[in-house]
C-alpha cells in the first residue's frame, strides 16, 4: 500500500472536511437502509468528492462483519465470510484478501469516528449498494436477489446485447506504457438527456486486457474491456462491453433508431485498438494470420489495411489514444439499469423524431 507522510495527509483531510461541511450544510441528511430497514450510525454520512463516507463500524457491524482496529497505525481491518478488507486513514489504497485495490477517497477521521466509502465497503464484503438522490438515500442489500428500484420517479431500462454507446476517452491511453490491469474511463457522447442511451453524464469504466508494445515489424495493440457503468446519481450497473468503430461497416441504426452492431463477436475474437503510423491514423479492427487488418476505421485511416503496411506504405507504432477521441463500445450482454422516468420519456421522444 502507497505510504503518504502524516502532516500532508492530515491537511488534506483538514481542507476536504471544510469542504464537506460547506457544502452539505442546509441539506437532508444522507440515510442508509439496510435491506429495507433504516441503519443507526454513529455520525451523520458526510459526501467526499462525490462519495458518501459513513462510520465504520455502524456499516461494518450492520452488515454482520468483524472489526479490529490498530491505532498505531490506524488501520482497519474487517471480515465477512472468506473476505477480508483492510483500510488505512489517509491512504488511497485498501487491500481485499491480500490485493491492491483503488480508493477514489481515503478513509479518514470526522467527529471522532473513522469514515470509510460506503459503495466500496460495502461491494468488497458482497452487497449491493444504490444511491437515490431525490431521497438522499443510500440502500444497501446482502440477500443476493437482484435489485430494482421501487422508488417514485424510477424506471427499469434495458439494453440489448450488441447496442453500440457512443464514448469520449477521458484518460489517455499508449500501448508503450500501459499494463494489463490498468484502469480508465470514457464518458457516453451526450449533449442533454435523452440523446444517449444513458442519462447525460454516464461514464464506462474498465480495464485494458492486452498490450503489444510495437517494434519494426508489428504494430502497437490495445485491447480494452469496459465492466461498469457509472450513472449520474450515483448508482451503477454491470456491462460487458468491448471496443467497436462507428463507421457503417461496423454499426446501423436499427428501425427503433439505437446504434446496432453489425460486427459479431464470438468468444475471444474480439476487435482492439491498432497503430499504423501518424500518417494513416488508428484502427479499431482485428489481426488475421495472413496480415491483414478488418474491422472498421478511426480518424484518417480509412482505406488502410495491413497488407499496405507490410509493402511499407505506413510505418507500424504505439496506439496513442488522446482524451476526446470518440469510438464505440459494444455491449456483449443486455444491460439493465434504473434511471428516473424524465430520462426514459426524454429518450422514447428522442428516438420518436429520429
Amino acid at each position: 500500500m502507497r505510504k503518504k507522510t502524516r502532516p500532508f495527509g492530515v491537511m488534506a483531510l483538514v481542507v476536504a472536511g471544510l469542504v464537506v461541511l460547506t457544502m452539505t450544510s442546509g441539506m437532508a441528511a444522507i440515510q442508509v437502509e439496510l435491506n429495507g430497514d433504516p441503519v443507526a450510525l454513529s455520525v451523520d454520512p458526510i459526501t467526499v468528492v462525490n462519495r458518501t463516507m459513513v462510520p465504520m463500524r455502524s456499516i461494518f457491524e450492520a452488515l454482520g462483519a468483524s472489526v479490529q482496529w490498530t491505532e498505531s497505525t490506524q488501520t482497519v481491518r474487517t471480515t465477512r465470510g472468506a473476505t477480508e478488507l483492510q483500510l488505512t486513514i489517509g491512504e488511497t489504497d485498501a487491500l481485499v484478501n491480500g490485493q491492491t485495490v483503488a480508493l477514489d477517497v481515503p478513509a479518514m477521521i470526522h467527529r471522532g469516528s473513522t469514515m470509510v466509502p460506503l459503495r466500496f465497503v460495502s461491494e468488497s464484503l458482497g452487497a449491493d449498494v444504490r444511491w437515490s438522490e431525490a431521497a438522499q438515500m443510500v440502500s444497501i442489500f446482502t440477500d443476493g436477489t437482484p435489485y430494482v428500484y421501487q422508488r417514485t420517479g424510477m424506471q427499469t431500462v434495458v439494453l440489448p446485447e450488441a447496442t453500440v454507446i457512443p464514448v469520449s476517452l477521458d484518460t489517455a491511453l499508449d500501448s508503450a506504457t500501459s499494463r494489463v490491469g490498468d484502469g480508465f474511463s470514457v464518458t457516453v457522447v451526450s449533449n442533454h438527456d435523452g440523446d444517449a442511451e444513458f442519462p447525460l453524464g454516464t461514464r464506462l469504466v474498465g480495464n485494458v486486457v492486452e498490450v503489444q508494445k510495437a517494434d519494426a515489424s508489428n504494430p502497437g495493440v490495445l485491447d480494452l474491456s469496459f465492466r461498469e457503468a457509472w450513472l449520474p446519481d450515483g448508482s451503477k450497473a454491470t456491462v460487458d462491453g468491448s471496443l467497436i468503430s462507428l463507421d457503417d461497416q461496423a454499426v446501423t441504426r436499427s428501425e427503433d433508431g439505437r446504434l446496432r452492431a453489425t460486427v459479431e463477436r464470438v468468444g475471444d475474437d474480439r476487435l482492439k485498438m491498432i497503430g499504423i503510423g501518424a500518417g494513416a491514423g488508428l484502427l479499431i479492427g482485428k489481426l488475421l494470420d495472413d496480415n491483414m487488418i478488418v474491422g472498421g476505421l478511426l480518424g484518417a485511416a480509412a482505406g488502410y489495411f495491413y497488407n499496405e503496411y507490410t509493402r511499407e506504405r505506413v510505418t507500424p507504432t504505439d496506439v496513442a489514444v488522446n482524451p476526446g477521441t470518440v469510438f464505440g463500445v459494444r455491449m456483449d450482454r443486455d444491460v439493465t439499469f434504473a434511471a428516473p422516468e424524465t430520462f426514459v420519456a426524454a429518450r422514447a421522444a428522442y428516438l420518436r423524431a429520429g
